[in-house]
């Protein structure tokens, strides 16, 4: 009796799926005992204290590499047929010579949790394949794999004229990756997918026209490339934020407006990459340290630039010690910052007054509130703050 009650225990937690009759295991007689169901044995009441049997684990929501029902959607013969023609194709194209299996696995992944696959949406499938084999998701062995990376891209963009394809194929020009470098066919494919609506393709070509790019062979023309920038970043791309930016502090293809260049890379230093975030970073400490779009703070130019110095940025590094040194006779670091307009740094309190009272260039002339003071007839008291000070 003790092995049937735990027997009729296991199959009433478990096995609560229809029988042949169309009744649970619960309704009627356990399949796994003898006995009847929990009616007429009150162990089984324990059974809501017992933890489920684990799930299996699930693969990655973006990539399924164990989805063969993904190539449920074709016949068997004309699956087998696309693994033969993926095949041949890649190692004709590529010096790759990826194993039957290998390539079967490939062709049946599927993507953003089974939504993309080989049937249904082939040019963002290559697309994603592509990224995947780049990030070494498989084959971890594979030698040749910024060709098949690019082939995968071609195949996207030629085949099946998907935009992303397009664009990453772009890419692979612009930078010789599985490919020889040619900058004027990577300008070709950026424009086909920047006229189909890709994003990035609308903030590189952006940034070729605003800047002009003598490799790729494109000319300046800072109007259309303003455009394409402001694109790019409607569409939400947050890597064209800082080209945006810089048009409109310096008025190109647009109306200056330093402010709002001043509000985009505050945007850009939230929402980029680590590269653009330390650029931005950089360009931020400038606009403090001129006054540009901000009014002007040496303390906070020290401390973007010592932002973007601690990422690595080479023009934060080289800036970080001109922006710190004494206004008076150029050591640096300069710790403290006069208290009155918090712009010029000097190394200790003397210093700073000689800077004041000096007869060439005196900074009384261009303190703020020294001139705010000598209106109001009182006299101008010396001292030097901490720059950490409010």
């Amino acid at each position: 009796m003790v092995g049937a009650a735990r027997s009729c225990l296991y199959t009433s937690v478990y096995c609560c799926r229809p029988t042949p009759t169309g009744r649970t295991a619960d309704e009627g007689r356990c399949r796994r005992s003898s006995v009847g169901s929990s009616e007429r044995w009150p162990y089984t009441t324990r059974r809501a204290t017992h933890s489920p049997r684990p799930a299996p684990p699930q693969p990655p929501p973006n990539i399924n590499t164990t989805a063969a029902s993904a190539c449920t959607a074709m016949k068997p013969g004309a699956w087998r047929r696309a693994c033969v023609e993926f095949r041949a194709k890649l190692s004709r194209d590529t010096s790759a010579n990826l194993p039957a299996a290998v390539c079967e696995e490939l062709l049946a992944t599927t993507f953003d949790g089974g939504h993309v696959s080989l049937q249904s949406n082939p040019g963002l499938f290559y697309a994603c394949l592509g990224e995947a084999i780049a990030d070494e998701v498989f084959a971890p062995d594979l030698q040749d794999r910024s060709e098949v990376t690019c082939w995968c891209y071609r195949e996207a963009a030629e085949v099946h004229a998907h935009p992303g394809g397009m664009n990453r194929l772009a890419a692979c020009y612009y930078m010789g990756i599985g490919v020889t470098e040619d900058p004027p066919q990577a300008a070709v494919w950026f424009q086909k997918a920047a006229d189909l609506g890709e994003a990035g393709a609308k903030a590189a070509m952006g940034g070729f026209l605003v800047y002009g790019d003598e490799p790729s062979g494109v000319h300046k023309d800072v109007a259309r490339g303003f455009e394409l920038l402001r694109e790019a970043v409607e569409l939400g791309l947050s890597e064209a934020l800082f080209p945006l930016a810089h048009c409109y502090l310096a008025g190109d293809g647009v109306e200056k407006d330093a402010a709002h260049g001043v509000a985009l890379l505050r945007q850009a230093v939230e929402q980029s990459s680590d590269e653009q975030r330390t650029m931005a970073q950089t360009s931020l400490a400038k606009c403090y340290y001129q006054g540009e779009g901000v009014e002007a703070d040496t303390v906070q130019a020290v401390l973007w630039c010592q932002r973007g110095a601690q990422g690595g940025e080479a023009e934060a590094i080289e800036l970080l010690p001109v922006y710190q040194e004494c206004d008076l006779c150029g050591s640096s670091p300069a710790r403290q910052l006069c208290s009155r307009c918090r712009k010029v740094r000097y190394c200790n309190a003397a210093c700073q007054r000689a800077h004041w009272n000096r007869e060439t260039y005196p900074h009384k002339r261009h303190c703020r509130r020294a001139a705010e003071a000598s209106e109001e007839g009182t006299t101008p008291g010396g001292g030097a703050s901490s720059p950490s000070a409010s």
